[in-house]
């Protein structure tokens, strides 16, 4: 029963499809996490599904990306990118320190927010185009799992900016390690499946997405010090879409070799 409560509280919390309401208790609430990455999985089974009825529908690729890139957002209920446009708005502002996580907390949507939200959809939807013509479109489902699984990875490891974050509270030092544990398995296991297909171009994406989650700790700690719910929803929707462009770009070197 504990398992899937904890897995229920994963797919409410970061994910818009309904689950059944029941009394969170501190065990479960912190295990949800560890669950994170099968919120991705289910966004890639959903993607799936789209995939197989738009081209059943015969509907051209163009349309198939933008409808899948909004499916993206549709499933998360825009969690990540709420995140994703507070944090660009700080960064954009290049102000102090103080300033910056200020403007982070505030509310109001900015206007380098909207601006970087319409690159990033940009830059998704024409990733996603990119593997449809070339024939790559099943690459794309590992990205919302590594995406999810590295974002653990940084929540169970990195320095946070303060404790008033809204990223999650590990109450005892075995439910961090469980959690950091069970990330590094899903990342494996991308991997392995990726490496038992042949599918190169995933293993080459996952290595791009973890040099980016170093870099995305390196910005954080110098521009916030530290880590918070804001900042993982930013490395997260850049981290699908460096996945996404890392398959796309190596797929496109190797056809020119």
């Amino acid at each position: 029963m504990d398992f899937f409560r904890s897995l229920a509280i994963a797919f409410s919390m970061y994910s818009a499809i309904p689950m059944p309401q029941f009394q969170w208790d501190q065990k479960n609430y912190e295990h949800s996490f560890a669950f994170f990455p099968l919120v991705g999985a289910g966004l890639s089974a959903v993607l799936y599904f789209a995939y197989r009825g738009l081209g059943w529908l015969g509907t051209d690729s163009m349309a198939e990306s933008l409808i899948l890139t909004a499916i993206i957002v549709i499933y998360t209920g825009g969690f990540h990118i709420d995140g994703y446009m507070d944090t660009m708005d700080a960064l954009c502002s290049h102000r102090s320190r103080d300033e910056k996580i200020r403007i982070m907390k505030d509310p109001h949507i900015g206007a380098f927010g909207v601006i970087q939200l319409v690159v990033l959809a940009l830059l998704m939807t024409a990733g996603i185009y990119e593997l449809l013509v070339r024939g790559r479109f099943y690459s794309l489902l590992f990205a919302f799992v590594v995406s999810r699984a590295l974002s653990g990875v940084g929540v169970c490891t990195f320095k946070r900016r303060d404790n008033n974050t809204s990223l999650i509270r590990f109450e005892t030092k075995g439910s961090r390690q469980f959690t950091l544990t069970l990330m590094f398995i899903y990342v494996f296991a991308v991997l392995a499946i990726s490496f038992m297909s042949r599918n190169s171009s995933v293993i080459i994406a996952t290595l791009v997405c973890v040099v980016w989650l170093f870099i995305s700790k390196l910005i954080c700690e110098k521009e916030f010090s530290g880590i918070s719910g804001d900042t993982s929803g930013y490395f997260l929707c850049i981290c699908e879409a460096v996945f996404v462009w890392s398959v796309a770009l190596d797929t496109a070197i190797r056809a020119h070799i």
